[in-house]
């Protein structure tokens, strides 16, 4: 059985309603949460209310792997 390994992009995630949220790498104590439009394309991002440490998304990449076979329609 044959797999399929995608590897998704951020360009390709920016219209699929991605969102992250961490506590602030800075302060550790703010939740921040970040959407795939919030890129260093457009220089974008937020700043933490807390300890004001301005926070974007760079990169993320996620990993589909499906079996090669489809699941039979009824």
């Amino acid at each position: 059985m044959a797999r399929i390994v995608d590897k998704i992009s951020l360009d390709r995630l920016r219209d699929r309603e991605l969102r992250v949220s961490f506590l602030c790498p800075y302060c550790k104590s703010t939740r921040i949460t970040l959407a795939a439009t919030q890129t260093t394309d457009d220089w974008n991002g937020i700043d933490c209310p807390k300890c004001q440490a301005h926070i974007l998304l760079d990169s993320v990449s996620v990993v589909v792997i499906k079996d090669g076979t489809s699941p039979e329609r009824t």
